[in-house]
């Protein structure tokens, strides 16, 4: 018996030995893998500087399971993505908590400012548009997802471990999904007069609660820039961040008396508002003899608008507001010319009517509307001295009462704190509920004194225009 016993222990001792060695031989490295995937979908947003892909969608090979915010490193492009979450999903990026074989990623919103030849702007990471002449969609956006190091999560029966990769080049056209716009009625208008034939594109949005609230609802509308003229609606309420009037900001100054709130309404031009002959030939000099800088569109526009609003009883014609940037703020003007009493107030943003171009016998038309200039004393495409300043002074020297103007010194915003964008940007900051000084028009003496030191008076733009109504 003690021989067995002694057999036995020495047996037990051999196995334990050999078990400590394997547990200290090093462990057969991974390999990390590439696989492309087959399905896949990215979301974007609109922010301050654009749109950008903040959002991807990801089909794997079973259901998914131990994801979270560090599972993952990710490359949209060439640009490395800072990864906001990552949680199991539905098909569209729904967070989920039943069995699903879709993961999503979410990235912040990143842009980074350059200045190039005194150009100041901003490299927005992750950006699904192409610029020529306008913006367009582009065709492929790229990403790669990586497992980070020292992370790991199944999908199936699969383990996927750090540095393994998952790649996709999306078709933008059909593997887009943008969350802000899915809220917005869209639709088109035809205009048709002599030898004009013009389809606008038109998107509204309706307040919740608007059709059992105490009464009827403003309606602000918005005009585009240059950029984001075409035929696809969704490159307008992105490129300018039109999607802002909708949010609880913005709409909380409308959210008065028991009212939703305020519709909104974008329109957008297959060119661009300037179009003098519907062939995208610019109407504008920097200098001009007081004739006015016509619009193919004014008429066009004006039934888009009026449409809009006869369908909808609920809209106060009352408290109908105007606003756009840029070409859009040239168009503000333009119809403030040819329709002035049918709004209640104006938001002309980096406006680009020239002031060349505006009669004394214009500005004694519209001097007693109500009227906001939002621009930036850096504006390089639309410069102040030959635009808003010189007609701004004049409405005052006209005997306006209810003119006002905001003069930034840079535009800097909020999503990407600390950086500069180019002067032009200006409709950044009524996006962003900036607006919040004006010059005292008692103090001002002339063009002269238009600089953004002095304009220090406490003011609230979005505040002031939902206190507006047609006399």
């Amino acid at each position: 018996m003690r021989k067995k016993a002694v057999a036995i222990s020495l047996a037990a001792m051999f196995a334990f030995g050999m078990a400590a060695i394997a547990a200290c031989a090093p462990e057969e490295p991974h390999t990390p893998v590439t696989e492309a995937l087959t399905e896949s979908r990215i979301i974007v947003h609109g922010y301050e500087g654009g749109p950008t892909v903040d959002g991807i969608v990801m089909k794997l090979g079973g259901n998914v399971s131990g994801v979270s915010k560090d599972t993952f490193t990710v490359k949209t492009g060439n640009d490395k993505r800072t990864v906001v979450d990552a949680f199991v999903s539905d098909a569209t990026g729904n967070k989920t908590t039943a069995a699903s074989s879709y993961v999503t990623v979410t990235m912040k919103y990143e842009a980074s400012a350059y200045n190039f030849g005194g150009y100041k702007g901003a490299n927005v990471l992750g950006n699904p548009f192409t610029y020529s002449n306008m913006n367009n969609w582009s065709e492929k956006f790229a990403f790669t997802v990586t497992v980070a190091d020292g992370k790991n999560f199944t999908a199936g029966d699969k383990k996927y471990e750090g540095g393994d990769k998952f790649t996709y080049t999306a078709t933008v056209a059909t593997d887009k999904i943008v969350p802000q716009t899915a809220t917005w009625a869209k639709d088109t208008v035809r205009y048709t007069e002599d030898e004009k034939d013009i389809t606008l594109q038109r998107a509204s949005w309706t307040p919740d609660g608007a059709a059992t609230d105490s009464g009827k609802n403003p309606l602000v509308i918005w005009l585009h820039g240059a950029g984001e003229g075409g035929t696809d609606i969704d490159i307008d309420l992105l490129g300018n961040e039109v999607t802002a009037l909708t949010d609880t900001t913005i709409q909380s100054y409308f959210k008065k008396d028991g009212l939703a709130g305020a519709y909104v309404l974008a329109v957008q031009t297959p060119t661009m508002w300037m179009d003098q002959d519907g062939k995208g030939t610019y109407n504008h000099t920097d200098v001009g003899d007081g004739s006015p800088q016509e619009s193919w569109y004014t008429e066009a526009l004006w039934q888009a608008i009026t449409t809009y609003v006869e369908g909808n009883t609920d809209v106060d014609t009352n408290r109908i507001y105007l606003g756009g940037c840029s070409n859009g703020g040239y168009m503000t003007m333009n119809m403030m010319f040819h329709h002035s009493d049918y709004f209640a107030a104006y938001y002309p943003t980096c406006e680009a009517y020239v002031d060349g171009r505006i009669s004394d016998d214009m500005i004694a038309q519209i001097k007693n509307n109500k009227i906001w200039f939002i621009l930036s004393n850096d504006d390089g495409t639309v410069a102040p001295a030959n635009f808003e300043k010189p007609t701004f002074d004049r409405l005052l020297k006209a005997g306006a009462t209810d003119v006002h103007m905001t003069l930034f010194e840079s535009v800097v915003g909020t999503d990407a704190p600390g950086v500069t964008y180019d002067g032009h940007w200006s409709w950044i900051y009524v996006f962003n509920d900036g607006v919040k000084k004006e010059f005292d028009n008692s103090k001002v003496t002339g063009v002269d004194y238009l600089t953004p030191a002095n304009c220090t008076k406490t003011a609230s733009l979005w505040e002031w225009m939902a206190a507006q109504k047609k006399a």
